[in-house]
């Protein structure tokens, strides 16, 4: 009996590790989740910066809580605390997949390199 063909399976390629595409697809999904959650913090870090320059009272922004308070009680969820978020969703999942994909691909390489450099001074 012939020993089993390698195939490539379905969490991955041929050797079982993911492929490029889903490290790609997974550094997208992390960079929206990413986004999502720490666009208020932009919001608020944005309103306390730009205070003075508005012209509204030096203490009206001077907590990270009383500013995301304040905003969820005037704007709501979506008109403030999320507002101006839909770009961010297009530019944050495509920067984090490349970012993703090119670090683990590099990482791989690297220490292939090192294991033939290894295996290369050992003999």
């Amino acid at each position: 009996m012939s020993p089993p063909r390698p195939h490539r399976s379905e969490s991955g390629g041929q050797d079982g590790r993911p492929t490029k595409a889903q490290k790609a697809t997974c550094g997208a999904v992390a960079g929206l989740v990413g986004q999502t959650s720490s666009y208020p913090l932009d919001i608020v870090r944005r309103r306390m910066q730009t205070a003075r320059q508005m012209g509204l009272a030096p203490d009206r922004y001077k907590t990270i809580l009383g500013t995301l308070v304040e905003v969820y009680q005037k704007e709501g969820v979506w008109r403030g605390w999320y507002k101006g978020v839909s770009m961010n969703f297009i530019k944050g999942p495509m920067a984090s997949s490349i970012s993703f994909m090119c670090f683990d691909t590099f990482q791989e390489e690297l220490r292939r390199l090192w294991l033939e450099y290894k295996n290369y001074v050992s003999r």
